[in-house]
């Protein structure tokens, strides 16, 4: 038995058909089909019910299935992680954040992966969140920085920090003195949103009820510019505490009695050659960078 049966077992399972499991495995039906006779005689078991117009699992074969399966993974995972050590860009790591939160971290969790990695070379990409995912599936990126839920199942994420939200008035707003304020009963306010696609209008969305708020026709494409609005009194806007600038003028930060949060995590695909790396890196960020 060997790498290659197994690669030919997975393929007629999943097929149900010799002949598209050959062309699949880029092999005449006969080499198969003789390959399958043989592990069967090894195994000492029949893995298939070949009937004239198609082929069934064994009971047998359906409880192989998922050892097999594995085992190829493995196998894939190996030959990764051997590829990326003969590799000359293995002291390069992509790590990816969305525009909501990069300019207001990466700085602060660069500077730390310098002074424990001098070595390690940074590839940093800022995309929307949709954009970080489809780069992380397509091992375009090794990891990014996103917001959860997120619902893949080939990918796996590490826990960092919570990022609570304020609501942000200008100085002058009647809300202005308030040092907390209900969710509930800020209604028919000028809602300022990011533009579509961004995951901070979504999670805005999500804990400010539409149908209360009067939503501003104007689309921002960064949180500095939705805070130059607030400023000029266009609008209030929720405002993740990691863009809070302390010193800001003209503009509050209002805690919110529901306190609500979005949860930032560094995410990278299952079975990553670099997954002891990308831990290592997970647990030096997870703390919550000062605004």
């Amino acid at each position: 038995m060997n790498l290659r049966d197994l690669s030919y077992l997975v393929a007629v399972a999943d097929l149900r058909n010799f002949s598209q499991a050959a062309e699949q495995c880029s092999i005449g039906q006969p080499t198969l089909s003789t390959q399958i006779k043989k592990l069967e005689d090894y195994l000492g078991v029949d893995l298939f019910v070949r009937e004239k117009n198609s082929v069934e699992v064994t009971d047998t074969c359906q409880e192989i299935l998922p050892i097999a399966r594995r085992v190829l993974v493995d196998i894939q995972t190996i030959r990764q992680i051997a590829a990326h050590a003969g590799d000359r860009h293995r002291n390069q790591l992509s790590i990816g954040a969305f525009p909501s939160l990069a300019s207001y971290v990466l700085p602060e969790y660069v500077f730390r992966i310098k002074q424990h990695f001098p070595e390690l070379k940074l590839q940093l990409v800022e995309e929307k969140t949709d954009s970080l995912i489809r780069l992380l599936l397509d091992k375009k990126l090794d990891a990014a920085l996103l917001a959860l839920p997120v619902e893949h199942e080939t990918l796996e994420y590490r826990t960092l920090f919570d990022d609570p939200f304020t609501l942000a008035v200008c100085d002058d707003h009647p809300l202005a003195q308030q040092e907390e304020v209900d969710l509930n009963r800020v209604a028919k306010e000028n809602l300022l949103l990011l533009d579509e696609g961004h995951c901070l209008r979504d999670q805005t969305l999500k804990l400010c009820d539409p149908s209360r708020f009067v939503e501003h026709d104007f689309r921002a494409s960064s949180l500095e510019t939705l805070r130059f609005m607030v400023k000029n009194g266009v609008g209030v806007t929720l405002m993740p505490s990691v863009a809070i600038q302390p010193d800001d003028k003209d503009i509050r930060y209002i805690n919110i009695r529901q306190r609500p949060s979005r949860t930032i995590a560094l995410v990278w695909q299952q079975n990553h050659p670099r997954s002891l790396i990308l831990e290592t890196l997970a647990k030096l960020l997870a703390y919550k960078p000062l605004p």
